[in-house]
């Protein structure tokens, strides 16, 4: 594991520079969500946040994590079909930021020419990845895996076979047994999606949470694609912008959450947001 100190501001920096006219934001006072900012922290911790690194991101939607890698040097495939979801507007209840799909396709358009990411553009779960083998350092998959409808077996043939030795995958999902949900059903309440989304919003797919893991799903796949796990940790990023708790005022609830945050990352099992890193074995 690096030992050196994660550089935050090298982050925000590159954001500001190359990133946020992308996304149209001020570039005077653009600053990396803090979610994005800690997925960077755990390529760092594994020395792949470097120059020359080569990340594939794994239904990356619009998100700036891919992005603002390559802004710092690194070489980047982002791999999704853009088809609603990840900060791509869809359905009734695309959230407040999504983009519409003419602003995707001029923000792909960018991300090719003015940062040089390789955007592959198809179903991942069954086409083969168009990279060579052995081409990658670090597969990273944040909070997409829990949308997929179908079994990942074949996909994560794909990431060993385009993964050099010893290269790094890092899984990041909701958690379906945080503490929250864990309350929730103890008082006989649904914990997933609502109802009329996947009813009326999800013909003909639902984009939605098809199934959330635990960490010990995490592992196990890790373990069952050859991958060592070498770091498991929690946070409650999502538990700020909790739905099921969006009947609390939005100041109340973020401060709630930041204030539980330190307790609950001592027990990734109770977090909202779980990450499990594997290195290939072989």
């Amino acid at each position: 594991m690096n030992q050196t100190p994660f550089d935050r501001e090298a982050c925000h920096r590159a954001l500001r520079e190359k990133v946020a006219v992308l996304y149209g934001d001020s570039p005077q006072t653009a600053r990396m969500d803090p979610r994005q900012l800690f997925y960077l922290e755990l390529l760092h911790r594994v020395g792949m946040l470097s120059a020359g690194k080569h990340l594939l991101d794994l239904g990356a939607g619009t998100s700036a994590f891919g992005p603002v890698a390559a802004a710092m040097g690194m070489q980047v495939s982002i791999a999704d079909d853009f088809g609603g979801g990840g900060g791509v507007e869809h359905g009734d209840h695309a959230q407040a930021g999504d983009l519409n799909l003419v602003r995707v396709r001029e923000l792909i358009a960018n991300w090719k020419t003015r940062l040089g990411i390789r955007v592959i553009e198809s179903d991942i779960l069954s086409q083969p990845l168009p990279l060579e083998t052995a081409s990658v350092d670090v597969v990273t998959c944040i909070n997409s895996l829990e949308h997929w409808h179908h079994s990942t077996k074949r996909l994560f043939r794909e990431i060993d076979r385009v993964l050099r030795p010893c290269g790094y995958l890092v899984l990041v999902t909701p958690n379906a047994a945080n503490l929250r949900k864990r309350i929730s059903a103890l008082a006989g309440r649904n914990i997933w999606d609502r109802l009329d989304w996947w009813y009326h919003d999800g013909d003909p797919v639902f984009r939605g949470h098809v199934r959330e893991p635990i960490i010990a799903d995490l592992k196990k796949i890790m373990v069952w694609n050859g991958f060592a796990v070498v770091h498991v940790c929690g946070r409650n990023f999502l538990g700020q912008r909790s739905k099921a708790l969006g009947f609390l005022p939005a100041p109340l609830l973020q401060r709630s959450v930041a204030l539980l945050d330190w307790m609950l990352r001592l027990r990734p099992t109770l977090c909202s947001d779980i990450h499990v890193i594997g290195r290939k074995q072989k």
